[in-house]
């Protein structure tokens, strides 16, 4: 498949000109002397680009972030003959640590942080909270200015250094299993039961765009979901739809949900 056709296939603007920037990339492969290691991806970004991928003769790929649950990836290329060796995904973990006796720092603080330095969002991986502070999962290239310049997160005074990625501290997980039953299908009312909230309070923060399905921001409460969509909802966590049971004796769906937090 040629790239007109591959761009063409790409779906929304925004994915063709990630699609695009991607087979750019891919030139550089005949002048590499080992894998190409592209940027930090999330999920919805990793599924455009392995469709776009998979449409690619002669290579190979891979995601990786770390550690084996991350959220965030790197893409690494290279030309399915080639012998990658020990791999080097150019990752560094970063531990960012302060007093937070008295003032909590949330994930987008230390985000915002890093961004106010110039540093681009494709550069940085997962952060992950820890007790006393917080670990940076970033592109080796760039980790040595955060590590400089990364004097202050919202007014507080903190500390970075460079760890392997062997003390790095992946997050624990909070899940919830629920079995509940919805009327339909809808987004309001899956999400409303996964969060056990009112359809109209999830409705309010659907419509101001605060809910994505797998990773893609919707606005429109009467979206149909299905099994495996992820709902993401800002300040609540995710919500997997992993089964349809089929209708009860009232007429409504069951089904079952994942919460994680």
């Amino acid at each position: 498949m040629d790239r007109k056709e591959i761009l063409e296939r790409a779906g929304s603007p925004e994915d063709k000109i990630l699609a695009a920037r991607l087979l750019d990339k891919l030139h550089s492969l005949n002048e590499a002397h080992g894998p190409v290691v592209a940027d930090f991806y999330d999920p919805y970004q990793q599924n455009v680009l392995s469709s776009v991928l998979d449409k690619v003769p002669g290579i190979s790929f891979l995601w990786t972030g770390g550690y084996e649950d991350s959220e965030r990836k790197r893409l690494v290329i290279w030309p399915e003959h080639m012998d990658t060796g020990e791999r080097d995904d150019q990752i560094q973990v970063l531990a960012v640590s302060g007093n937070l006796k008295f003032k909590k720092l949330t994930h987008r603080d230390y985000l915002g942080a890093i961004l106010s330095m110039g540093i681009k969002r494709e550069k940085i991986g997962d952060i992950i909270e820890v007790p006393d502070g917080c670990q940076v999962i970033a592109d080796r290239l760039i980790s040595g200015y955060i590590t400089e310049n990364l004097k202050k997160v919202n007014r507080l005074g903190v500390k970075v250094r460079e760890i392997p990625l062997k003390e790095l501290r992946p997050p624990v997980k909070n899940v919830k299993e629920i079995t509940a039953t919805v009327p339909s299908l809808r987004l309001d009312a899956v999400a409303a039961a996964g969060y056990g909230i009112s359809r109209n309070k999830i409705l309010g923060e659907i419509t101001a765009e605060k809910v994505k399905v797998n990773w893609s921001v919707v606005s429109d409460g009467s979206f149909q979901v299905k099994e495996g969509d992820i709902i993401s909802t800002r300040g609540r966590g995710r919500v997997r739809l992993e089964t349809v049971r089929g209708l009860t004796k009232k007429g409504r769906v069951s089904v079952r949900l994942t919460r994680y937090r």
